[in-house]
């Protein structure tokens, strides 16, 4: 192919493909404004994946529900700390970064959780996954890799955006937020200050800058992550203090009444393709093709969005404004969340963002870790679940340490968890309805430890669709 006309029709995928939908990850516990039926769904956390599905069904109050519940990473992660027990409730401490891979199936099917890459606040551990598994510097997932489950596969590692920026290999760094497209090449933040070299010559990185490695830079493996880098091949795009004239610019108001007059820290960063592809100048004499971003900062409050379009604005999704101008509030229900109070809007910012098309089908047990020594009886425990499916059957699996063994569904699963972890099948029973809950089975005295693992199978879409897995650890 004409490497000329690849930035050009990788472009047009990426428009026909994004959608208006997004996976949204917030800065603290928020509740979804549904309420999720009262089950335990309606609590988002920081180390959660939420979905916002704009594109299906009235906009008089979309709800972000939850898409990848911290079970389903604990799942897919195994034992990654080495201590026994497959709960890790602060796992990745915050998702700080999405992105979702460019062969991600969006025209005919939708992101799953094998598709996304993340970037997490707390290392997460190696005992697994191996050295150095995933780190805050990393961007990459969890996948099964031949019959190895709890591998990292990643898009670009510590190294290389090190490499890109001009420090040492090993220098600790902080990916904060990240986009992509190949022919244009991978946009991201840092969450620290530190001194580089890009190919500017030194320069001082602040947390609030959005940089780039420019697609020249990059070699790209054939499912386009970053195989290599050049170095000293970075640039910064909008420096920290254009950031905070866009922000300013916007005239946005956080989840208090304040009018946002800085930015303090760049959060999540998605393109705006509604907006003109520009250009931008680095340094005398270089210049890069720069389109637009939706982009949070620290300081939009309420979980506001804001893009780049016209000098700063607020965003407009498929539903509305993203934020409330000054003079108002920034609520939260326009992403989907409730507010703190009726005169308070919700505290988070957006920490994270990525457009894509999902399927919300989920299962999460109401305790994680059930400590039984004397048994307990039927109902003792409940799994909650939301599936877009109007009949499901519930299997369940005794699990082995240190991860649970998955097997590709394909061709079956095709909109929703690809992979199925109740291998041997185990009927445990029906369930009916988007919202609900199912028993845990009745624990006998005096059970050795063990590990309960659950997953739905719903009737529609590619015939058997998989709900994200979910186990219990039971001492």
């Amino acid at each position: 192919m004409n490497r000329r006309a690849l930035p050009v029709l990788l472009l047009a995928a990426a428009v026909a493909a994004q959608g208006p939908d997004m996976l949204v990850t917030y800065s603290q516990q928020e509740q979804t404004l549904s309420l999720s039926g009262g089950t335990v769904l309606q609590r988002l956390l920081p180390n959660e994946i939420a979905y916002l599905e704009w594109s299906n069904g009235p906009c008089a109050a979309p709800s972000a529900e939850k898409w990848a519940p911290r079970t389903a990473f604990d799942t897919m992660a195994g034992d990654e700390d080495a201590n026994g027990v497959l709960f890790s409730p602060f796992l990745f401490g915050r998702i700080d970064a999405l992105c979702v891979g460019f062969g991600s199936t969006t025209a005919v099917g939708g992101t799953n959780l094998r598709e996304v890459f993340w970037s997490p606040e707390v290392a997460m551990g190696p005992f697994v996954s191996g050295a150095p598994s995933l780190r805050p510097g990393d961007v990459g997932r969890i996948v099964r890799q031949g019959f190895l489950d709890g591998q990292v596969e990643y898009f670009m590692r510590q190294e290389q955006f090190n490499q890109a920026l001009g420090l040492p290999l090993n220098t600790p760094i902080d990916v904060d937020a990240i986009t992509f497209q190949p022919g244009l090449g991978v946009y991201f933040s840092l969450d620290q200050d530190i001194g580089a070299n890009t190919f500017c010559g030194p320069t001082f990185v602040r947390d609030g800058d959005l940089l780039v490695v420019p697609d020249w830079a990059i070699t790209w493996t054939p499912d386009f992550r970053v195989a290599a880098v050049l170095p000293n091949s970075a640039a910064v795009v909008h420096a920290e203090a254009q950031i905070q004239a866009m922000v300013i610019n916007a005239g946005v108001a956080d989840h208090l009444g304040n009018c946002v007059n800085t930015a303090i820290d760049l959060e999540s960063l998605e393109f705006d393709w509604n907006g003109t592809m520009g250009i931008s100048f680095p340094c005398p004499g270089a210049f890069l093709q720069t389109p637009n971003f939706v982009f949070s900062v620290e300081t939009t409050t309420g979980a506001g969005l804001l893009t780049t379009v016209g000098g700063g604005q607020i965003y407009n999704h498929l539903c509305g404004p993203a934020a409330m101008p000054c003079g108002g509030i920034t609520m939260g229900p326009q992403m989907g969340i409730r507010p703190a109070t009726a005169a308070m809007g919700a505290p988070s910012f957006v920490n994270a963002l990525a457009f894509g098309r999902a399927f919300t089908h989920v299962l999460e047990p109401l305790q994680h870790v059930m400590n039984v020594p004397f048994g307990a009886p039927m109902g003792a425990n409940r799994v909650d679940y939301n599936s877009p499916f109007a009949a499901n059957f519930v299997f369940v699996e005794l699990v082995g340490m240190p991860v649970p063994q998955s097997l590709p569904a394909f061709p079956f699963s095709l909109l929703c968890f690809p992979d199925i972890y109740t291998i041997n099948l185990i009927p445990y029973g029906p369930v009916f309805g988007q919202f609900g809950s199912f028993p845990v089975m009745a624990i006998p005295p005096a059970l050795p430890p063990t590990k309960l693992l659950f997953q739905s199978v719903g009737i529609g879409g590619s015939g058997f669709e998989l709900s994200t897995p979910a186990v219990i650890d039971i001492n």
